[in-house]
């Protein structure tokens, strides 16, 4: 079982911080997952009769899993100052996802939530030049893991609801998986979904299996080079452990291969959105940083590392690839629960 990406928050904070200006600019993988969560939201999620259907077209109910009728969840809802739809943004970066639902569903509550400052910033920007009310854009600074554990944690007071809890590209940053799907769950209102789009084991895989080599040229000890990814069973567990048979799931994958010129733009990409590796070695405050790494041996790595990459996965064109492997899960609480 996957115990948790055992990440330095601090480190991913400074990280996303510094590269938020240009974060949009180079997150292919991520702009991508972005839309096909979207999509896939759309085909399932029947909009309020009010606001019309999302992108003007009907959802093609042939491929509909379950039925999610938005009306239906918002008149059960209990806040009596506003019915809208109330949607959840879990690490929400530069609003990339945010700015989608919004579209999806106008008038929707939108509440963000992320680690970095610079980020949220750039996500509100983004909500607001693309016509939502400032009012109805909710921003939270924080990780978000945290902020969890608090919401739920809180005994007698009511924690908040919302219809839709949504994340692209976040949740492979959790470093207690379990407890914090649990609290996921916990924060839907009857009859919401989590929708979520993640990485999965075999991500960046030409990168780890580089690394390995070059060690084991150097005869040095393996490390990690980067986060290592939960699997479908390990999703799987998480959710139906805490949502039992009250849960009906959608679950489907996808793998993207990009290339680039050389191995340096490769992992130039990787750095430029911020998912440099600040993964915590022996449980302690140190950090790998593959460009960093100290001792003699450290340019020697990194060149080993580059001369593996090419022979084992150049092209006969001379590019390089980079692979992704993504899951989209979409997972609706029942409306009694």
């Amino acid at each position: 079982m996957f115990a948790g990406a055992n990440v330095d928050k601090r480190i991913v904070r400074q990280r996303f911080d510094r590269h938020a200006k240009e974060y949009d600019r180079y997150a292919e993988v991520q702009r991508v997952m972005a839309d096909e969560l979207v999509e896939r939201m759309c085909q399932t999620i029947r909009p309020p009769s009010s606001e019309g259907t999302p992108q003007g077209t009907l959802p093609n109910t042939e491929s509909l899993f379950y039925d999610i009728d938005l009306d239906r969840m918002t008149a059960s809802s209990t806040d009596e100052v506003s019915c809208a739809v109330r949607i959840l943004d879990i690490g929400c970066g530069t609003g990339m996802l945010s700015e989608r639902l919004s579209r999806a569903f106008p008038g929707a509550e939108l509440t963000l939530v992320d680690l970095s400052s610079r980020m949220l910033e750039r996500a509100s920007m983004k909500l607001t030049q693309a016509g939502v009310s400032p009012a109805n854009i909710h921003v939270i600074n924080a990780d978000a893991e945290a902020w969890l554990e608090s919401a739920c944690g809180q005994e007698g007071t009511e924690r908040p609801t919302y219809n839709i809890i949504a994340s692209s590209a976040a949740f492979q940053w959790f470093n207690f998986p379990a407890d914090t799907t649990h609290r996921l769950l916990q924060l839907l209102a009857p009859g919401g979904i989590l929708a979520f789009a993640t990485f999965l084991p075999g991500t960046v895989r030409e990168l780890h299996d580089a690394f390995r080599q070059a060690e084991a040229l150097l005869d040095l000890p393996a490390q990690p080079h980067g986060q290592s990814y939960p699997n479908k069973e390990d999703w799987m567990t998480w959710l139906l452990e805490h949502g039992g048979n009250k849960l009906a799931i959608r679950w489907e994958t996808s793998s993207y291969r990009y290339t680039f010129p050389d191995v340096w733009t490769a992992l130039a990409q990787v750095r430029r959105v911020g998912a440099g590796n600040a993964v915590l070695v022996h449980n302690d405050a140190r950090t790998m940083d593959d460009g960093q790494r100290k001792g003699a041996t450290s340019r020697e790595l990194i060149h080993a590392m580059q001369q593996a990459y090419q022979a084992t996965f150049q092209q006969d064109d001379g590019r390089v690839p980079l692979t992704y492997e993504v899951a989209y899960c979409l997972t609706q609480r029942g409306l009694h629960t």
